[in-house]
């Protein structure tokens, strides 16, 4: 008896990492797909014993392809809801923005068109933090008195926002290298997935971040960084593509680079190069490096994200870099 037990569960357990794995390739959500399979599983144990021994797996396959759509339409059905209170909020949040004093013409029309922009980005909850921002002429401290909410909490989803609105303005704009293209969400994936490589880089388990990899096989990847602390990063965009240049500190106390591109998929980061050394370092004097910022600040970068320096100041520039050969 206790054998049979050991059997079935043994069974179910693989029919549920089946189920796991469809869900996982359809929806691409490792909630979902869970969620999904234990529903499929459940529905099996009732079912069970109209199921022929020969046709359980397709039996599996099938009703997780019927949960999958089930979830495809609530999920469609949710989204056209909060298209349409979105498209009102926004169209409120716009008229606001025209009958503001405290606004120039030109901004009005610059944040009316960001606005449009982003309004198929922005929660409800966004739109409406933001209608309030405006309500309050535009004063957290007088958002705060006039909520009770946290003055604190307020900043941050005020300053997410905007960024957002930056984030998308400066991407109409052409802007292609500078982190100022980017929403704060899609910084927070970014993030996330470098603390991930890091950690399991060090437990060589870079297997597990298969979701990420998915359009690229790394069986044969070896590159074996040694990050002790990731100081900071900068992003390329071009096209739909993100190239991200990461500098962190290796464990001997030595600056390190290196570079990886992706793409966004449904809000999920999908690795197109992975993490990849730069080929070239250059190390500065700490006056020299001065020199280049104090450049780089009073010439500051323009609609395409790019430093537009006078020749004369280029070539001491190129000299510092060691391109003047």
């Amino acid at each position: 008896m206790t054998k049979r037990k050991k059997y079935d569960e043994e069974f179910v357990s693989k029919l549920h990492k089946l189920a796991y794995d469809y869900a996982l390739y359809k929806v691409g959500s490792l909630e979902v797909a869970e969620d999904i399979a234990s529903q499929t599983i459940y529905s099996y144990l009732l079912k069970q014993d109209q199921v022929s021994k020969n046709s359980q797996e397709g039996w599996i396959v099938n009703a997780c392809k019927n949960y999958c759509n089930q979830f495809f339409e609530l999920k469609k059905a949710e989204q056209n809801l909060q298209q349409s209170l979105t498209t009102n909020l926004a169209d409120e949040l716009q008229q606001k923005i025209t009958g503001h004093s405290e606004f120039p013409e030109h901004e009005k029309d610059t944040l009316k068109d960001a606005i449009n922009e982003v309004k198929g980005s922005l929660t409800e909850k966004e739109l409406e933090t933001y209608f309030f921002y405006l309500r309050c002429e535009r004063d957290i401290k007088k958002m705060h008195e006039t909520s009770s909410e946290s003055y604190s909490a307020l900043r941050q989803r005020v300053w997410r926002i905007n960024r957002k609105i930056k984030a998308e303005t400066f991407q109409k704009l052409g802007v292609i290298a500078t982190k100022k293209i980017l929403s704060p969400q899609i910084n927070d994936v970014i993030m996330k997935f470098i603390l991930r490589f890091k950690r399991h880089l060090e437990a060589n388990t870079l297997n597990k971040m298969f979701y990420y990899f998915s359009k690229k096989d790394i069986k044969t990847y070896h590159h074996d960084f040694q990050i002790k602390k990731v100081l900071d990063y900068e992003v390329q965009l071009s096209g739909s593509i993100f190239t991200i240049h990461v500098v962190f500190t290796n464990n001997k106390d030595i600056d390190e680079s290196f570079y990886f591109t992706f793409t966004l998929e449904n809000n999920y980061l999908k690795v197109l190069q992975p993490p990849t050394p730069h080929q070239e370092h250059m190390q500065l004097s700490l006056r020299d490096a001065k020199q280049v910022l104090t450049l780089l600040e009073e010439y500051p970068e323009d609609d395409q994200g790019i430093h537009q320096v006078p020749y004369d100041e280029l070539e001491l520039l190129r000299t510092l870099l060691g391109e003047d050969e």
